[in-house]
């Protein structure tokens, strides 16, 4: 699809049918391109558009998306290789490939932003490979935060104790077996809900891969498998907590008449995306924590900008950690304050 933003063209291959097709998005200048692993995933969408609409008018660009496969993104980074790209950004299908795609990279001199899907610990070697992403660790431990200040310290005694037991039981809509956002998003939000003295049993965690239909699947798993027991989802994004959402809607145990707080159990997510704040407005889903795509787009944009011209780094408008990783937190977002997201 094609469509103009911010004055110059922004060009995107959104299919895997499609792999093969490049964008000249402006003449002279240098050239970079993108990498996304699966096109579809809202969050991705959402910062690609922010990124891209942000490029240098003097500046050609191209997109290519993977399709979720790492073999492809393998080939389209070669490709682009041949083609005397100076930059690359990258969204890595799998994390345990960004150590040869740096070895790879560096044999041409081409300088490799990392995004979103943070690279092993000793992937990024020299002087030109970065990491922009999430504070993983901060998002899940504020899923928790915000639970407990719905809750408060006295579960046994609030509504949301369905069975009036004392303990939080709750489910965990995992994102991706393996990713470290996902494992750390799960182990944290478990981790700080008992750190803030809440007594909580995990009755189950299923993978759901990051999207919506594969979190309607697995809601009705687990209402199949624990049913009124559930009085609490952690999902680790908005689409996975969207699809529960669905099948919760289509099953009539959630009600659109109802606020979020009203409905048989909580759920909360994490990134903040356009559809996820609809929901919280509509009171389905009681909240998320802004996984900020537009500070990490910025962060990466303005990396870009300071490699293309050889500026120092000393100066990096964000901190810097271990000289390659550039992590972005976010913020709880509740009805209460959804009006500073939208």
């Amino acid at each position: 699809m094609r469509r103009c933003i911010s004055g110059f063209l922004l060009c995107i291959v959104v299919s895997a049918a499609a792999l093969g097709a490049s964008v000249g998005c402006s003449q002279g200048g240098s050239k970079i391109a993108f990498f996304v692993y699966k096109g579809s995933d809202t969050f991705i969408s959402e910062m690609m558009d922010y990124m891209t609409s942000g490029v240098p008018a003097d500046v050609v660009f191209e997109v290519r998306d993977a399709g979720n496969s790492q073999s492809v993104q393998n080939q389209q980074i070669v490709e682009l290789i041949d083609k005397g790209f100076d930059l690359f950004v990258i969204n890595a299908v799998d994390r345990l490939a960004c150590s040869s795609i740096v070895e790879r990279c560096a044999k041409d001199d081409i300088p490799v932003i990392f995004f979103n899907r943070e690279p092993l610990a000793d992937a990024l070697i020299g002087n030109n490979a970065f990491y922009v992403g999430a504070d993983a660790d901060s998002l899940g431990k504020k899923q928790a935060e915000m639970v407990a200040e719905l809750f408060t310290n006295s579960f046994a005694d609030s509504r949301f104790d369905r069975n009036g037991d004392g303990v939080v039981q709750l489910v965990i809509l995992k994102g991706e077996q393996g990713h470290q956002d996902a494992e750390k998003r799960t182990d944290n939000c478990v981790s700080r809900l008992k750190e803030l003295g809440f007594r909580v049993e995990v009755l189950a965690i299923e993978v759901a891969d990051w999207n919506r239909r594969d979190g309607y699947e697995a809601m009705r798993r687990l209402i199949i498998q624990h049913g009124d027991r559930i009085e609490l989802v952690f999902s680790n994004n908005d689409d996975m907590a969207l699809g529960a959402i669905d099948y919760l809607l289509d099953e009539g145990i959630f009600s659109a008449s109802h606020q979020a707080v009203g409905q048989p159990f909580v759920i909360v997510g994490v990134d903040g995306t356009a559809v996820g704040l609809d929901a919280i407005d509509r009171g389905l889903l009681y909240g998320t924590v802004n996984n900020d795509s537009i500070k990490q787009s910025d962060a990466v944009l303005t990396l870009i900008d300071y490699i293309l011209h050889d500026k120092s780094l000393d100066d990096f408008p964000y901190t810097i950690t271990r000289n390659h990783y550039i992590y972005i937190d976010g913020e709880i977002i509740t009805r209460m304050n959804l009006a500073n997201f939208r």
